[in-house]
C-alpha cells in the first residue's frame, strides 16, 4: 500500500553500498525510519542532497504495518530552504535542532501540533535576520511544552529568580543540582518564557552565555529524560556564535 506522507529529516546514515536510512518526524506517524534505495550513486547525487537536516519533503511510501522500516518511493522538497543550506550559521542551528529532536522525540504517533511547531521553526530559521543567534534558544525552551515538561513561567517573581530543574519552576534559592541554572541563566529562561508564542525577542547576552544557557537546558532535559542527550552540535554553535 502506497501512502502520502510529509516528513522532516532528522538523521541519515548510509545503508549497504548505494542506499540511505532516513530517520524523520512525520505529519501522521510521528517518528519513523525509512529506506531510500539506490540514492547514494554519482547519478543520484542531486537527489541525495534533498535529505539534509530539517529538509521538509512531500513523499510517497510503501507502508507495511508490521515493518519498522518502510521504503520511500517518491520524494520532493516542499520548501527550498536555500538559506538553510548556504548560511553556515543557519546550517549549524538546523543541525542542533535536528539533533535535539532526534534525541528527545520518540513517539511513533501523530502529533500535528508538534509537527506544525517544528515546521514553523524551520521556515522562521530560513528567513531569520537579526534574531538568528537566539532562535535555537527559543526552540529548545518551547520544545519542552510539547514533550510534557514545560517550565512554569508564572512562578518567576522578584523574590523567586532561580530556576529549579527538579521542580520545573522558579525558587527563592539556587538549585544545588549539578549543571543547574545560575541567576543569569534563570533570567534568560524567564525572558524566553515571557515572550509570546511565535515571536522571538533579541536576548542581550554573549556567545559564551548562550552556550552556558544551552548546557543548563540540556541538564533540564537530562532530568526529565533520565539520561543526558549528547548533542554534538553544541560545540559547533559555540564556535559559530562566539
Amino acid at each position: 500500500m502506497i501512502n502520502p506522507l510529509t516528513l522532516i529529516v532528522l538523521n541519515t546514515r548510509p545503508y549497504r553500498e548505494t542506499s540511505l536510512l532516513v530517520n524523520a518526524y512525520t505529519d501522521t506517524w510521528g517518528r519513523a525510519d525509512f529506506l531510500v534505495k539506490g540514492i547514494r550513486t554519482v547519478r543520484n547525487r542531486a537527489l541525495a542532497s534533498l535529505f539534509h537536516p530539517l529538509s521538509i519533503l512531500d513523499t510517497r511510501t510503501y507502508f507495511h504495518a508490521k515493518r519498522e522500516l518502510n521504503q520511500l518511493k517518491e520524494y520532493q522538497k516542499i520548501h527550498l530552504l536555500e538559506n538553510l543550506c548556504s548560511d553556515v550559521r543557519k546550517s549549524s542551528i538546523s543541525l542542533f535542532i535536528s539533533e535535539l529532536l532526534y534525541k528527545t522525540v520518540r513517539e511513533s504517533e501523530e502529533n500535528r501540533e508538534l509537527f506544525g511547531f517544528v515546521t514553523n521553526t524551520i521556515l522562521d530559521l530560513d528567513r531569520a535576520g537579526t534574531e538568528l543567534a537566539d532562535l535555537h534558544l527559543y526552540f529548545a525552551v518551547r520544545l519542552c511544552r510539547y514533550l510534557g515538561y514545560a517550565p512554569d513561567a508564572e512562578s518567576f517573581s522578584a523574590d523567586r529568580k532561580y530556576f529549579h530543574i527538579g521542580k520545573a519552576c522558579f525558587c527563592d534559592t539556587p538549585d544545588l543540582l549539578s549543571g543547574a541554572f545560575d541567576k543569569e541563566d534563570s533570567l534568560l529562561l524567564q525572558q524566553v518564557l515571557s515572550c509570546p508564542s511565535g515571536e522571538i525577542r533579541l536576548l542581550s547576552c554573549s556567545g559564551s552565555r548562550r552556550h552556558h544557557f544551552l548546557n543548563s537546558l540540556m541538564s533540564y532535559y537530562s532530568y526529565h529524560l533520565g539520561k543526558t542527550p549528547e548533542i554534538r552540535s553544541l560545540d559547533i554553535l559555540h564556535q559559530v556564535f562566539l
